[in-house]
């Protein structure tokens, strides 16, 4: 048994009860076939629901792995991501979905290991541009078009 994970599911499960709840206080829309303001925040919780199960199924049933934590390592690589991410949080408004998730993309590709040039180019420009088209027309959500709104319908 870890007790690590066991603690972390526990907490885990009370947060996604506590957005369970705030999510069935959402206002129900009456336009049809739209989906209702809280459609993703139920998608959300019951991915939530589904991880934090595993999490707690693997502290209780699944063998601990004694490997030695490289806390150094991982922890200044936490933090170096989460620093990417804020910088493309506050670009977003600015440069819009599509410039500021080109480089976030290129970025963490390469922070997770992808060192092929060609791949790291094409994938860097084909995710937010398909993201943004799945938004825009599977979905219907407008992510920000920033500098690009003169070009971008």
């Amino acid at each position: 048994m870890s007790f690590r994970n066991v603690t972390a599911a526990a907490v885990l499960l009370a947060v996604t009860a506590i957005y369970a709840y705030l999510t069935s206080q959402l206002p129900a829309r009456t336009l049809p076939n739209t989906p209702d303001p809280s459609f993703f925040p139920w998608i959300n919780t019951v991915l939530a629901l589904v991880l934090s199960g595993a999490l707690l199924y693997q502290g209780l049933f699944l063998k601990q792995n004694n490997y030695p934590l490289e806390e150094d390592t991982k922890s200044s690589s936490a933090y170096l991501a989460l620093a990417i991410f804020l910088v493309f949080l506050i670009a977003l408004p600015y440069l819009g979905f599509i410039l500021a998730a080109v480089p976030f993309v290129a970025v963490f590709m390469w922070f997770y290991g992808e060192q092929r040039k060609k791949v790291l180019i094409t994938g860097a420009l084909i995710i937010p541009v398909f993201l943004y088209l799945l938004f825009r027309h599977g979905f219907g959500v407008m992510l920000p078009r920033g500098l690009l709104a003169g070009l971008i319908s």
